[in-house]
């Protein structure tokens, strides 16, 4: 996706028509979905870490620990 490029969000299928079974996902598609996936999966950590400082500082130190190995 270019630089400054917006994705666009996927919905939530319900105004979208059902696809037919034997339909492939095309690659388009599955990278859209899967950038929606891993923005809403960042937030929710975020939001975790903010939530439980706990939470935070130990993923901090499991990080830190990852790099250093």
């Amino acid at each position: 996706m270019p630089e400054g490029a917006i994705a666009e969000p996927v919905g939530s299928g319900a105004d979208d028509p059902p696809a037919p079974s034997g339909e492939l996902v095309t690659d388009a598609a599955r990278l859209r979905q899967r950038a929606v996936f891993l923005r809403e999966l960042a937030e929710a950590r975020a939001l975790l870490a903010r939530s439980t400082a706990w939470h935070g500082r130990t993923a901090g130190l499991r990080r830190r620990l990852r790099q250093s190995t």
